[in-house]
C-alpha cells in the first residue's frame, strides 16, 4: 500500500463543520481503503500548531509518500511555490476546495505554473477544468463533490401550505436577506397562510442579530437549529420540505454539498445564477434560477411555485435521481485513484 500525507481542514474525529470538513471526511475514509494514510489536520491550527512540526515530519521521513492537499488554492500556494522552487519531486494531488482558483490564475492573482507544480490538479466544475487548461495548467482532471449516499428518504407531496428550507451556514453571502425580504414580500401580497421558511445551520457571529431582527417580523419565518445529515433523521426530515432555497453569491462557492443534500432529499432549489450552480443545477429540472441579490425575483418564483405553475412533483423524482451520480463510491474508485497514482 503506498504512502499518503493528506493535507487539509479535517476536524478528524468529530461531526465535520463545514463542506470542506465534511469532504475531507469522505476522502480519508475511501483512501484508508486502499491506501496508508497520515492526515495532517489544519482545522483549528492555532490550538494545535504542533501541527507544522507533524507536517515537516512526515515529508522529511516519508520520501516517497504522495502528497495529498485537499483544501483552497489560498491555504497551500505558497507550499506549492516551495515545492516549486525546491524542486520537490513528488506526486503532488492539490484536490481544489471551492470555486474561485480558476478565476485567480486566469486573472494572474496566481501564477499558473505555480498551481501546475501538483501533478494531478482535482476540480470540482467543468468551467473551472477550462479556464485552467486555457491558462497551461496541465494533469487537471474534473472530480465532482460527493458524499456517501446510502439512503434515499421517502419525498413529500407538495400540499396547500408550500414548505421552503434554507441549509447552509446562516450569513448574508448565502443569500439570507434576500429570503427574509422575500418572505416579507410574499406575507405583504395576502399569501402568508400559504407557505413558511425554515432556517437550519451555523449562524455566523456577525450576523446573529440582523438574522434574530429579520425573522422576529415574520410569523411563518422560524430558525430550528442544526440538522445532522450524517443520520438518515437528518434526511428524513429534510424531506419533509418542498423545495430548498439557496440564493447564494458567496465568493468561495463551488459544488456545494447541500446541492447533493437536496437531491437524495428530493428538493429542487430555487438558487442563484452564481459561480458554478449552474453546471450541476438543470433549470425547470432540478432547479429554478434567480439573478444575484435580487429579493423581488426570489419571492416571484416562491410565488409561483406556491400558485403551482411548476411540476414540483416531478422536479423532486429527478432530483433523487441525479443523487445516485455523487456517492463518493461511484466517483473515488481503484480505477481513479489509479489515475492520479495513489494506488
Amino acid at each position: 500500500m503506498k504512502d499518503i500525507i493528506f493535507v487539509g481542514w479535517v476536524n478528524q474525529g468529530r461531526a465535520p463543520v463545514d463542506g470542506e470538513a465534511a469532504k475531507n471526511q469522505y476522502i480519508i475514509a475511501e483512501l484508508k481503503k486502499n491506501c496508508k494514510v497520515t492526515v495532517l489536520d489544519f482545522y483549528k491550527k492555532r490550538k494545535h500548531p504542533w501541527v507544522y512540526l507533524q507536517a515537516l515530519w512526515s515529508v522529511v521521513t516519508k520520501p516517497q509518500a504522495t502528497i495529498v492537499l485537499s483544501t483552497s488554492a489560498s491555504n497551500i500556494y505558497s507550499m506549492l511555490k516551495w515545492f516549486k522552487k525546491l524542486n520537490l519531486r513528488r506526486n503532488v494531488v492539490h484536490w481544489v476546495i471551492g470555486g474561485t482558483l480558476g478565476d485567480k490564475v486566469k486573472n494572474g492573482v496566481f501564477d499558473a505554473d505555480v498551481i501546475g507544480y501538483a501533478k494531478h490538479t482535482l476540480v470540482e466544475s467543468p468551467l473551472m477544468l477550462r479556464q485552467l487548461e486555457e491558462c497551461g495548467v496541465k494533469g487537471v482532471m474534473q472530480v465532482p463533490n460527493f458524499k456517501r449516499i446510502d439512503y434515499l428518504p421517502k419525498v413529500s407531496v407538495p400540499q396547500n401550505v408550500l414548505r421552503f428550507v434554507f441549509l447552509s451556514r446562516i450569513m448574508a453571502e448565502k443569500g439570507c436577506n434576500e429570503i427574509m425580504a422575500a418572505a416579507k414580500l410574499l406575507n405583504d401580497w395576502g399569501i402568508e397562510d400559504r407557505f413558511v421558511v425554515d432556517f437550519y445551520g451555523k449562524v455566523a457571529d456577525d450576523y446573529k442579530t440582523t438574522f434574530e431582527e429579520g425573522i422576529s417580523g415574520l410569523t411563518n419565518v422560524n430558525y430550528q437549529g442544526f440538522l445532522d445529515m450524517r443520520q438518515t433523521e437528518g434526511y428524513d426530515r429534510l424531506a419533509t420540505y418542498d423545495m430548498l432555497l439557496f440564493p447564494t453569491c458567496w465568493r468561495g462557492e463551488g459544488f456545494a454539498g447541500i446541492f447533493i443534500d437536496a437531491f437524495v432529499a428530493g428538493l429542487p432549489m430555487i438558487i442563484t445564477d452564481w459561480a458554478h450552480n449552474s453546471q450541476f443545477v438543470k433549470e425547470g429540472e432540478t432547479g429554478l434560477f434567480i439573478p444575484v441579490h435580487d429579493a423581488d425575483a426570489l419571492a416571484c418564483r416562491m410565488k409561483e411555485c406556491i400558485e403551482g405553475k411548476y411540476d414540483i412533483r416531478r422536479m423532486k423524482e429527478l432530483c433523487q435521481m441525479e443523487a445516485k451520480k455523487y456517492d463518493v463510491r461511484n466517483i473515488i474508485t481503484k480505477e481513479f485513484l489509479k489515475k492520479i497514482e495513489l494506488i
